[in-house]
């Protein structure tokens, strides 16, 4: 399975800028960029921090945008969304009984499970009111097939300082629970700004620095710096071995034509 991961769009209203950028113009040349070299990917996945500001035009803005995707798409909320628009602006998109933003695709590779972390009106994420639960029996109903998690919210830390209070609440004992359902083989997450990637108890995870302001990232400080690199896209290729996730810019680079006859160009031996 080829599965596109976007993340952290952080659209705002027309007319409007986000530091001084528009956040839709770098999600129309994702977008170009995903139709041009990855469009036979099964699925597109953006976790979250679809909007900055939780206001309904900005997710019309989103609506009209993701027109131009030509692969299905499935969105996720972030600690910037609200709940209430988003299911204005997208009412078939899928939800649980309690009304979260979380379902279940049956994909080729395995079991995709998308997680609502959304606490309305906070930076940190959360399971809390059911939704541990709720992933917990969906994990339960077909414990020998593959599971893939995707969050807004990072389930685990990932060293920085300045993330610290923004974590998933009460995110050790969540991770336990999905150790201990013996079937996760990754966890996808936004909301960090950076590119990171590792492992919390044998259960990997990966998140991209997004497709709009991105973050460079301190070992000892607790605040940050925002800057504008290129956007930024993870591609997942899963398959009965493994996970790998190949990281793209969208940005425009000379193609350097080496022959398999000729000399090496200086430099490139």
């Amino acid at each position: 399975m080829k599965l596109i991961h976007l993340t952290d769009l952080h659209l705002v209203r027309p007319g409007a800028t986000l530091f001084g950028f528009d956040p839709a113009e770098r999600l129309r040349k994702t977008i170009e960029r995903i139709n041009r070299d990855h469009a036979d990917a099964e699925l597109c996945v953006v976790t979250g921090d679809l909007t900055d500001e939780g206001d309904f035009a900005s997710y019309e803005v989103l609506h009209d945008v993701l027109r131009d995707l030509r692969i299905p798409t499935r969105l996720l909320l972030g600690n910037h969304d609200s709940r209430e628009s988003f299911v204005r602006a997208f009412p078939d998109e899928a939800r649980d009984s309690d009304g979260f933003v979380q379902s279940v695709h049956e994909s080729s590779a395995g079991r995709l499970i998308f997680l609502d972390t959304l606490v309305e009106g906070f930076g940190h994420g959360s399971l809390s009111d059911g939704r541990l639960e709720w992933l917990l029996a969906r994990l339960a109903e077909t414990p020998d097939v593959p599971a893939y998690l995707f969050a807004h919210h990072p389930l685990q830390p990932i060293g920085l300082p300045h993330f610290e209070p923004w974590n998933t609440e009460n995110w050790r004992p969540i991770m336990q629970a999905i150790v201990g359902a013996g079937n996760v083989r990754h966890v996808f997450h936004g909301h960090v700004h950076v590119d990171v990637g590792g492992t919390w108890s044998g259960i990997p995870f990966s998140a991209s620095r997004g497709v709009a302001h991105q973050i460079i990232p301190h070992f000892t400080r607790r605040d940050a710096d925002f800057v504008e690199d290129a956007p930024a896209f993870d591609i997942a290729i899963i398959d009965v071995d493994g996970v790998l996730v190949h990281r793209f810019e969208v940005c425009d680079r000379h193609v350097v034509e080496v022959s398999a006859e000729g000399p090496v160009p200086e430099g490139m031996q």
